[in-house]
């Protein structure tokens, strides 16, 4: 039989009681709690002793070894502590001792004090990610993405997590909001991680050309690796009349020849002016930026074009 494991949950600050209650189980049952962290933790078995837990929120301890030796003047050994300021304790279990001594805060005004540091700190977090959440949907109307979308999306659900959380701590009544709630949170910015990683990011060409005899086409090629809502920018400044259109590759066969499909993007310059800004959803591929200058433009007449992707 191993004589460790590793066990992974996640609990918000206000069920840290809930957490309690899950290491005491565990405890029951032979494995002990030898490292708490905020996504797992790790037990050691031994089923000659019971311990109860309790758990403390501090996360500005003047001094670290007077405050250990404070709790273990009353019976409480420290297991560790976690970054985000948690301290674990135990305390062997004797059924003979009153309910009282497995507490660690035995007066409200003392409980009250641990609610108030974690709700100080759970309203300025839920207050950033809210206003972060606004400033991403915000810039999502001009530049909508789908990894933005996501991020927008996690950071207002994770605001409202913290902040209605720091209403419900401390309090005699809790409301079913299980750690599990947190998961949807931490998917949508995994998604949103990745795609900012590994999407194509911001392309920006500037060329300028000169109407040739053969009255040809200029292309311009770029890669989009990921899926997304990518946004197109047009700049056209030239002295005959110019279209702009949008394809994609079909194949890749090896060849130096290209298939190409019409994307439902053309535009044409009124006159020798043009801006234009789209907004498309692109699948992976390569691309194809196809400019032509319209009929009536002469041989040696020049123009200049900004091409930019984000």
């Amino acid at each position: 039989m191993k004589k460790t494991k590793n066990v992974y949950n996640i609990y918000p600050a206000w069920e840290f009681d809930r957490e309690v209650r899950d290491l005491e189980e565990q405890s029951r049952n032979g494995w002990h709690l030898v490292k708490g962290g905020l996504f797992h933790c790790k037990f050691a078995f031994d089923d000659n002793v019971q311990y109860r837990y309790a758990l403390d929120f501090n996360h500005s301890i003047d001094d670290p070894v007077r405050y250990r030796a404070t709790f273990a003047e009353q019976g409480w050994e420290f297991i560790n502590s976690t970054f985000n300021g948690w301290h674990y304790f135990r305390k062997v279990y004797d059924q003979s001792l009153p309910e009282e001594e497995y507490q660690i805060y035995t007066d409200t005004a003392s409980q009250q004090e641990m609610a108030n540091r974690w709700r100080r700190i759970a309203y300025a977090l839920g207050g950033t990610e809210l206003v972060l959440g606004a400033l991403l949907i915000i810039g999502n109307f001009r530049h909508p993405a789908i990894h933005s979308i996501c991020m927008a999306l996690g950071a207002v659900l994770l605001g409202l997590l913290l902040t209605l959380g720091a209403k419900w701590i401390g309090r005699s009544y809790r409301r079913k909001a299980s750690g599990w709630s947190l998961l949807p949170v931490l998917g949508l910015f995994s998604v949103s991680l990745v795609f900012m990683g590994l999407r194509t990011g911001s392309l920006r060409t500037t060329t300028q050309y000169v109407v040739p005899e053969d009255d040809s086409a200029w292309q311009y090629r770029f890669e989009v690796r990921l899926p997304d809502i990518y946004t197109l920018d047009i700049s056209v400044d030239a002295e005959a009349p110019v279209s702009v259109s949008l394809a994609k590759g079909s194949h890749d066969d090896g060849s130096p020849d290209w298939s190409y499909d019409a994307l439902p993007c053309y535009f044409e310059a009124e006159g020798t002016q043009m801006e234009q800004t789209v907004h498309m959803f692109l699948t992976p591929g390569t691309y194809l930026i196809y400019t032509k200058y319209l009929p009536g433009a002469k041989p040696g007449q020049s123009g200049m074009f900004r091409y930019e992707l984000n």
